[in-house]
């Protein structure tokens, strides 16, 4: 449960972030004529979009409701914010990178497209709902009911449960994203070398970042670095950062929870990890042999662990796959019922578990 003490700094942190947006899409106009000024306030805007969306689903996986596997439940009273944040996030990548583009070698002239213009009605309108709806958010998630048991709690089990027993009786194939139930007892599908990837590379990413910065600052100073460069460099490579800890931490929520979608955003964010490692091996300015091998072992647990993720995907289907095949026994009450195919209307046939129609 979230200490007083702690609600408030990431409650602080959270509204800092806002601001920061707020002031960038208020002010950033008026440092056209500095490009490399406005691309390092646009980088930091669509980093700090990217850590209120980690802050959210930090505070989701804190809660009470969570632990209890309540995570539709959740998801329902949150997914406004979860949507509207992601959209706005694109839109202003969008933006930015058009921007960019546009006025990067004349930023002195005052450019402005049709298409241009369009995004940005867009853009703005998006951010006015996202500041809204990000604090409601944030506000909400103090409220003590998500961190403890509660009879209103037991109230909202009971209601996600009666639907979702009610899905698995009309549509026996349809699943919901994360379930209801924690991992079945005696069926213990994790990963453990995944595991130990996730942990060396953990380790390994951090020990990684901390030469990059030390590495810039040596290029920095006996090189002839552009300034435009060494700033995008740096600024990604926080950017890489906060995309590696939502990798990390999403795959080893799934490996060890034992649930698909988790591990789903983990191997989707890989690709962008990847990229990211092969721009620091090929492309950035100046690529010294110890970031060439450093970049390099980076690809080398990305692939492993892609391999593995994917691994796991398939052996959570066959899972379920088995599940579907065996007989499962439902309870109401102090009735019972067991049968043999769910998917078939013979099965329910002089239950007593579900009223009869």
């Amino acid at each position: 449960m979230l200490q007083t003490s702690n609600y408030s700094l990431v409650l602080s942190l959270q509204f800092l972030l806002l601001s920061y947006d707020l002031f960038v899409n208020s002010f950033s106009e008026l440092l056209r004529i500095a490009p490399v000024i406005q691309l390092v306030l646009f980088i930091i805007q669509d980093i700090a979009i990217l850590f209120n969306i980690i802050i959210i689903f930090l505070m989701f996986f804190n809660t009470f409701v969570f632990q209890a596997g309540l995570v539709n439940l959740l998801f329902h009273k949150f997914k406004g914010t979860i949507i509207l944040t992601a959209v706005y996030f694109a839109l202003s990548i969008s933006l930015h990178v058009w921007v960019m583009n546009l006025r990067w070698k004349n930023s002195n002239s005052f450019v402005w497209t049709d298409g241009l213009q369009t995004l940005f009605v867009f853009q703005r309108l998006a951010a006015v709902l996202y500041c809204y709806f990000y604090k409601r958010t944030a506000v909400r998630l103090g409220d003590p009911r998500f961190y403890q048991d509660s009879l209103w709690l037991r109230k909202e089990f009971m209601q996600v449960r009666s639907v979702s027993l009610l899905w698995e009786r009309l549509l026996p194939r349809t699943q919901f994203p994360w379930g209801l139930k924690m991992a079945p007892r005696g069926n213990r599908l994790s990963s453990t070398p995944l595991e130990i990837l996730f942990f060396l590379n953990g380790w390994y990413y951090a020990t990684y970042f901390l030469l990059e910065l030390f590495i810039f600052l040596y290029k920095g100073l006996l090189l002839p670095y552009p300034t435009a460069n060494l700033v995008l460099d740096v600024v990604m490579l926080l950017l890489y950062l906060g995309i590696e800890v939502i990798r990390l931490f999403f795959g080893t929520k799934g490996n060890l929870c034992q649930r698909k979608m988790p591990l789903g955003i983990s191997v989707a964010l890989t690709f962008p990890s990847a990229m990211m490692a092969s721009y620091y091996l090929l492309l950035q300015t100046y690529v010294l042999r110890l970031e060439a091998i450093m970049n390099g072992i980076l690809l080398f647990f990305c692939g492993s662990e892609l391999l593995l993720e994917y691994g796991q995907d398939l052996k959570y289907k066959n899972f379920s796959l088995q599940l579907r095949l065996t007989p499962h026994i439902y309870t109401s009450g102090t009735v019972a019922c067991t049968c043999e195919k769910r998917g078939s209307p013979l099965a329910w046939k002089g239950c007593t578990a579900f009223p009869q129609h």
